[in-house]
């Protein structure tokens, strides 16, 4: 199935059966989607249009408890062929508007097989009962309510063909459901449009499936519907990344608001899902921004808030990546990362943590820079910035001075100097072991003995190595060596010092109160609104360091 779009005319999209378009907010996925619609896409080389049921996620149904046709034109509906002619007009328009038709049409063929049958049971009967008593074929809407009950497993529904009323009855409880929640009648009503489709309705067209619902209702939803119709082609536009990722899906087309941004992925069941979902997630991002600053956090967390007011450039798009290890990856555009961001000007920002000043060094670069303290929230430890938010908000009956902030941070350094010495310690102690033997040496092995005897000398000198590492007189010396520098931050009184070894959360949700801030996201609120990073030499710095060329 193909179709090529004026927004990519270079780019010939080639659907599989189950098919996720993916993108931000702005990139043209619905617009994507009309385009399908009105196609009717060529299949095989001829040129029949596929009958397209359209379905946009998240609109408030409305349900009704009984089902009867109202309005103006009640008299197209009271045979079966003008009901299906009326619902059939509406299929690729929006679900809202047909979900009675749905039903009135189920209704109409429910009674029509249950007098199919009673009539083939009387013949039966008139021949003489030869052999089993003809069966019936179950009616669709005890199709739908079954699949509707595997869905919401406390909910069992009936109907009523005498009074046309639908009842669900859940803990004894008897309700219509118009009742329902959003979600059950989202659910309700996407089965009761999907349950009976003609075999030339090929294409099932879904504009974000997953709203109203449950990412895992979502997933479990339209995976069961899928696997209901497998002769069926499913398009879903979504941002949402969990469903992008089920295992039904077989090809996924990355969308940006930039027409030469497409990617394509297929296969994705043979990739690591955890790198999938992490590369996946970052995508919308990149392709709404030509360029992006990588740091570590999360989305909601401190890193992103601090990172968007520190360079006040609503252009740059911040992407917490997680955690060091995920950051680098991105920005030396390792594996999947180059297929997207050759394009983008990129600068990664990654945290001191419990590094020494030295391995630090190693790791940055002109596109990875490296900060001078802990972490992001040790910024605002600072005393000069936590005193300018207790000034402004002017709510602690006694001023806050720099001494009364150096004070508390020097406290808790010689509180936690052991285990921050430890944690030290622990880092500069990962060491990485492997047995590697020299082309030289393997090219003159030339027995089982003498190839056996590189490898085994290999060995030996990691194990040698590891033994001289992690010996308890080295470990002894190191500890009191990293110890011993924490101490003379202490005794100097040296506060950017004691930043470096103090993790920056906790002292942050420390010194906040004190400033009359709840906790450390609070007080950067209040930053945020009352100052700029160049009020303050040490986050003016940083904001220059991380500042992207002039375009």
């Amino acid at each position: 199935m193909k179709h090529v779009s004026p927004r990519f005319p270079n780019h010939e999209f080639v659907f599989k059966r189950i098919n996720v378009i993916l993108g931000a907010n702005g990139s043209g996925k619905s617009k994507l989607l009309e385009e399908l619609k009105k196609a009717g896409v060529d299949q095989k080389g001829t040129n029949q249009r596929r009958k397209v049921i359209y379905i946009e996620g998240g609109r408030t149904m409305v349900i009704k408890d009984v089902v009867q046709p109202e309005g103006p034109q009640v008299g197209n509906y009271m045979t079966m062929e003008g009901a299906e002619k009326h619902y059939e007009q509406k299929r690729d328009k929006k679900l809202a508007g047909r979900v009675l038709d749905a039903l009135i049409v189920l209704d109409k063929r429910d009674a029509e097989i249950k007098a199919q049958h009673s009539d083939t049971v009387e013949k039966w009967i008139a021949s003489g009962s030869p052999g089993k008593c003809p069966t019936r074929p179950l009616p669709p809407l005890e199709r739908l309510f079954a699949l509707f009950t595997e869905i919401f497993p406390g909910i069992a529904l009936s109907y009523s063909q005498k009074n046309k009323t639908l009842v669900a009855q859940q803990k004894g409880q008897e309700y219509g459901p118009s009742h329902f929640s959003d979600g059950e009648k989202q659910v309700f009503s996407i089965l009761a449009d999907l349950i009976e489709l003609a075999d030339d309705q090929t294409l099932i067209i879904a504009d974000e499936p997953e709203l109203n619902l449950h990412p895992d209702l979502a997933a479990r939803l339209w995976t069961l519907i899928e696997n209901e119709f497998p002769d069926k082609t499913f398009i879903y536009a979504t941002h949402s990344i969990s469903f992008a990722l089920r295992r039904n899906v077989e090809k996924v087309y990355v969308l940006s608001s930039n027409a030469d941004h497409l990617e394509e992925f297929t296969g994705l069941e043979s990739l690591p899902r955890s790198e999938v979902s992490t590369f996946l997630g970052a995508i919308p991002g990149f392709l709404t921004a030509n360029r992006v600053l990588v740091t570590e956090g999360h989305e909601k967390s401190f890193d992103s808030i601090f990172y968007r007011w520190l360079l006040s450039d609503t252009e740059v798009e911040i992407y917490p990546a997680g955690g060091c290890t995920e950051v680098l990856p991105i920005i030396n555009k390792s594996g999947l990362w180059d297929k997207i961001t050759s394009k983008i000007g990129m600068l990664g920002v990654i945290d001191m943590d419990f590094r020494s000043e030295e391995y630090l060094k190693s790791l940055i670069s002109t596109s990875v820079k490296g900060l001078t303290l802990h972490e992001a929230e040790s910024y605002l430890c600072i005393p000069a910035i936590i005193t300018a938010v207790a000034t402004r908000i002017g709510s602690m009956d006694m001023p806050l001075t720099s001494s009364i902030v150096e004070d508390r941070i020097l406290e808790m350094l010689n509180r936690d100097k052991l285990v921050v010495a430890a944690k030290r310690l622990f880092f500069e102690k990962n060491l990485k072991l492997g047995i590697s033997v020299t082309k030289k040496l393997l090219a003159a092995s030339k027995t089982r003995d003498e190839m056996l005897s590189a490898i085994k000398d290999a060995a030996s000198d990691e194990r040698t190595k590891a033994i001289e590492f992690t010996s308890e007189s080295k470990l002894e010396s190191d500890f009191d060596a990293v110890l011993a520098t924490i101490q003379t931050a202490i005794d100097r009184k040296d506060i950017m010092a004691a930043l470096q070894f103090l993790p920056g959360k906790e002292l942050l949700n420390e010194l906040s109160p004190l400033a009359g801030c709840k906790n450390g996201d609070a007080l950067m609120r209040s930053l945020r609104t009352n100052f700029k990073p160049g009020d303050f030499p040490q986050t003016r710095d940083l904001a220059e360091a991380l500042a992207f060329p002039s375009v």
